[in-house]
């Protein structure tokens, strides 16, 4: 197992799939992905991120930022100016998702 110094924690819904192609597409140094925890109704997952580089977890974490503001604007102004719908729209879940794990993401050692 690949031990990198610089480690973010994310709670994510997302398949670690499509993590490692953002991480294969935009990393400049090597990476590993560690799966850690399932919840038990597999509606998430908690990862460990690790990076050989600190600019590539910052890129990493910025990302997830960046996400977590568009999906929070995205899924504010539907909640404030709508009453509940009867079933959620796919748009709305996936925007709320995106919020959610981006939230989680958390730096777990420096």
């Amino acid at each position: 197992m690949a031990r990198y110094p610089f480690v973010v924690g994310l709670r994510t819904a997302r398949p670690i799939e499509r993590i490692e192609q953002w991480l294969l597409a935009r990393c400049r140094g090597k990476w590993h992905v560690r799966l850690e925890e399932i919840a038990s109704d597999l509606s998430h997952k908690y990862l460990i991120v690790s990076f050989e580089r600190a600019d590539d977890r910052v890129q990493f974490r910025q990302a997830f930022a960046k996400s977590n503001a568009a999906a929070q604007a995205a899924v504010a102004p539907a909640a404030e100016n709508a009453a509940p719908p009867p079933a959620a729209e796919p748009a709305a879940e996936s925007a709320a998702e995106s919020a959610a794990e981006s939230a989680r993401a958390t730096n777990v050692a420096a």
